[in-house]
């Protein structure tokens, strides 16, 4: 059985639901405690804010694509806003479309099978 996969700020992830591809811009542990596998929270490419998911929903609804190398810090969702319309998030997005399309081409049968 493979680990759960903790997920950390700055990460890509693919949404299913939305089919989209989004970012980790805020972990959190105030809800199930300190102990607890932290929950995060998600803005997609489109810049929907879809907010938090715990640990074990993380797991069940979105598909961890890797690191994007953006560093981060959560103040509101005002500033959240802000950043994205301003393009903070851009080269992130762009990372994660690419992490995904390999990802995607990776799980592609050979072609002529």
């Amino acid at each position: 059985m493979e680990m759960p996969h903790n997920l950390a700020v700055g990460e890509a992830v693919y949404y299913a639901r939305d089919q989209a591809v989004g970012i980790i811009y805020e972990t959190y542990t105030f809800i199930d405690g300190p102990q607890a596998r932290p929950g995060v929270s998600l803005l997609l490419s489109n810049g929907s804010n879809v907010g938090g998911f715990s640990a074990q929903e993380a797991d069940q609804f979105l598909l961890p694509l890797g690191d994007t190398g953006l560093d981060y810090r959560f103040s509101d969702v005002g500033q959240l806003a802000a950043d994205y319309r301003r393009g903070l998030f851009g080269e992130a997005f762009h990372f994660a479309q690419v992490m995904h399309i390999s990802k995607t081409l990776a799980g592609l049968p050979p072609q002529g099978e």
